[in-house]
């Protein structure tokens, strides 16, 4: 997970933390990976560590199906 990434984690987080859920703001959505943020920022907590600092391995965990969404 690169820097950018991390921060656009942070930024979506506190969005959804304000408007009570989770908002999808990217255009082609279809195409890119998501992720159970919320879940990600547990995990981190719990094991003392930054999301940047997961492994592609870690975050595998954390996929959401398109079906999901």
């Amino acid at each position: 997970m690169s820097e950018k990434e991390f921060e656009r984690i942070c930024e979506l987080d506190n969005i959804a933390e304000e408007a009570g859920g989770y908002v999808d703001f990217t255009e082609d959505a279809e195409s890119e990976v998501h992720y159970d943020y919320r879940a990600i920022i547990a995990y981190c907590r719990k094991n003392h560590i930054e999301p940047i600092d997961m492994t592609i391995r870690e975050m595998q965990q954390f996929v959401i199906q398109t079906s999901q969404i």
